[in-house]
């Protein structure tokens, strides 16, 4: 009786002592954040990044995508987009007035990235912190360095690595020897190999074509504008064509958007996927025994 009394009375102890810890949690003052934007990303339409060392461009949302609009005139990564437009979201939990900016490195900011009509400028930094200075509206602030990284110092950086834009859903492939062409959701290969075991299956085939309306290359940069006789006709869903010419099949497949001016370098693996529908391994190797 007496070992249950205590043990009564050491787990009331405990649960007190546990809410006087939440009382006094709750009770601590919270650490200040003061967000540097009231503007949305999903509202953002124009952005304008230039660099002390010169470097400057410009995007444009059109619809739901990003463009390059100077120094080119380029589909964009809308994933590097959507880093710079994390700049809205961000927090500090300090914030100095707009005062002797020299101070901070901001007269003369090494980077300097507008989104609308608000301006982040990017200066030097916390030497014991590691956060860097930005200046914005009415403040400074001071933010992680990760900030500072997201916009790209090369508009080329900015170009995007699909190459068929995420609007752009292809029914049909029209190469030099054969094509590959999608009817009633079935896609049919022309003109099929003779024998058996070289037929890719529905399987292969919607694989062929997903390979390509997801096609993400290793690097993109303008089109040098070389003629590309050998190219492939891709129709797409709204009923346009898209020519891509083959710039070199080897050691990368090259290839280009004349339409775009742009050209995209792939792996030697994705382009052997891009070029030819192959028929699953097993199924080769059942052909084969």
């Amino acid at each position: 009786m007496r070992l249950g009394w205590i043990a009564n009375l050491l787990l009331a102890i405990g649960v007190i002592g546990l809410a006087l810890y939440a009382f006094h949690k709750n009770k601590q003052p919270k650490e200040p954040s003061f967000k540097l934007s009231q503007v949305s990303s999903a509202v953002a339409n124009k952005i304008v990044v230039e660099s002390r060392a010169g470097v400057a461009y410009s995007l444009e949302k059109r619809g739901e995508i990003w463009f390059l609009t100077t120094p080119t005139q380029a589909r964009a990564d809308q994933t590097q987009v959507q880093r710079i437009l994390d700049l809205l979201s961000a927090s500090s939990k300090e914030k100095l007035a707009p005062t002797q900016l020299e101070r901070f490195d901001l007269a003369s900011p090494t980077l300097k990235v507008t989104i609308n009509d608000q301006t982040f400028t990017f200066g030097t930094t916390n030497p014991l912190t590691q956060e860097q200075y930005v200046g914005t509206a009415d403040g400074v602030y001071l933010l992680s360095a990760y900030f500072g990284s997201l916009a790209p110092n090369r508009a080329d950086r900015m170009l995007t690595h699909r190459l068929l834009s995420e609007n752009e859903t292809p029914v049909g492939f029209t190469f030099k020897n054969f094509s590959v062409i999608q009817s009633d959701g079935k896609w049919t290969l022309t003109p099929q190999p003779s024998q058996e075991s070289e037929r890719p299956s529905q399987d292969d085939l919607n694989r062929f074509a997903d390979d390509w309306r997801f096609a993400s290359s290793l690097a993109t940069q303008a089109w040098t504008g070389k003629p590309t006789p050998d190219t492939v006709q891709v129709k797409l869903a709204d009923g346009k064509t898209v020519t891509i010419g083959i710039v070199q099949k080897e050691p990368e497949l090259v290839l280009a958007r004349p339409d775009e001016k742009l050209q995209f370098q792939f792996s030697a693996e994705t382009g052997k996927r891009l070029l030819r529908p192959e028929p699953a391994k097993d199924k080769r190797g059942a052909g084969a025994s």
